[in-house]
């Protein structure tokens, strides 16, 4: 019924405006004097902001979780065991379809010199190889405690968005100005 009065007195105000019968002021136009339309568009326009930087935010941490290590020059291979993980109650899918908990393996290997290093893998996605897991690590020669797992070892985790990300964030911040605008254009009648 609300919607129905306001589009009934935005028809009257413009009818009005343009020399037709009516008054733009009248007491039947109970918004326009309740409250201010920049106050209207500020509580409708704040949601789909956070929205959109939340969603912007969201789909950003997720490229960077899921970003393969690409092994720098002068690496060194080294076989290592998954020896325990860091799990997320939140769940992925695989690259085989499946949904999966996101998971962070931490990873024993022994290094060039016979020392044995632990390090828990930067990349934490569906589908990480599980505890007992054999992985192909690469480590610094110089620093064995800076590792990183081989890219040929996770082949079911979901590679990051790439390009997508762009096209996505792009579309939510269109949208979210495509709601401003019609906002705006609603609340100052014009």
């Amino acid at each position: 019924m609300v919607l129905l009065d306001m589009a009934r007195c935005s028809f009257e105000r413009s009818q009005a405006l343009a020399g037709g019968p009516g008054d733009p002021n009248s007491a039947e136009c109970w918004h326009h004097q309740v409250m201010p339309a920049w106050l209207g568009l500020l509580l409708l326009v704040t949601p789909v902001v956070l929205a959109a930087v939340f969603g912007t935010r969201q789909i950003r941490e997720s490229k960077q979780a899921r970003a393969t290590v690409a092994v720098p020059e002068g690496w060194v291979p080294a076989h290592g065991v998954v020896v325990d993980e860091r799990t997320w109650h939140r769940r992925r899918r695989t690259k085989s379809g499946s949904k999966a908990p996101v998971r962070q393996p931490v990873i024993t290997f022994q290094s060039a010199d016979g020392r044995e290093i632990t390090f828990s893998s930067r990349i934490h996605a569906a589908g990480m190889p599980r505890p007992g897991a054999l992985v192909e690590i690469y480590h610094d020669p110089d620093d064995p405690t800076v590792a990183c797992i081989a890219p040929e070892s996770l082949p079911d985790v979901i590679p990051p968005l790439g390009l997508a990300e762009g096209f996505v964030i792009g579309n939510i911040w269109f949208l979210a100005l495509v709601v401003i605008g019609i906002f705006g254009l609603v609340l100052f009648d014009a």
